[in-house]
């Protein structure tokens, strides 16, 4: 009899605990549900009081200006990397120049030769290069030109060592394998 008086009055006020709890948060609910009913006539007064008003923004960027004909009236420089100015691709430096005219010239070239031509160019053009530079020079130049700018072509015989570089219009666009036309402008053997 003792230990279910004991458990009543456990229950008696878990109940009453429970309810006052229940109390106050029906009212929190009743204060959030006037305040947000509060908040949206705020907002449709504000709506009609100024249709046009300007968004204040804080610290960072500062809004854009308009012309008179809808574009942006940014003065100076506008960020990010330039464009191309020329349609038909990159410009070429003289070292690309040299490269592409000896191809042109020759046909199909190893890097071996177009060191050759490389180092009777700069005899004239990069006197106080040495072999080294001229070198990393022609290494840099073959690389950039026959990857991401596509000007020239890579053909791999397997008689020799490293790639055969020719313009780009000599081998396939989809596989990049070599023109069956283009075969006779492939050089195995330097001249001597």
């Amino acid at each position: 009899m003792a230990t279910e008086r004991l458990g009543e009055k456990n229950i008696d006020l878990l109940l009453n605990q429970y309810r006052s709890e229940r109390k106050r948060l029906m009212f929190q609910l009743n204060k959030v549900r006037e305040t947000i009913g509060e908040l949206k006539t705020l907002r449709a007064k504000a709506a009609k009081a100024a249709p046009e008003a300007t968004v204040k923004r804080g610290p960072g960027r500062p809004p854009k200006v308009r012309n008179e004909d809808g574009g942006s009236a940014s003065a100076g420089r506008r960020r990010g990397r330039r464009k191309n100015a020329r349609a038909g691709g990159y410009r070429l430096s003289p070292w690309d120049v040299m490269v592409v005219d000896a191809i042109k010239k020759e046909g199909l070239l190893p890097k071996e030769v177009i060191m050759e031509h490389a180092r009777a160019w700069a005899k004239t053009h990069a006197k106080r290069m040495t072999i080294d530079e001229i070198s990393v020079k022609v290494t840099r130049v073959l690389q950039k030109l026959s990857g991401p700018r596509g000007v020239l072509g890579t053909h791999r015989t397997g008689l020799r060592r490293g790639y055969h570089y020719g313009l780009k219009e000599w081998f396939f666009a989809s596989s990049g394998a070599l023109r069956k036309q283009y075969m006779d402008r492939l050089v195995l053997e330097p001249k001597a």
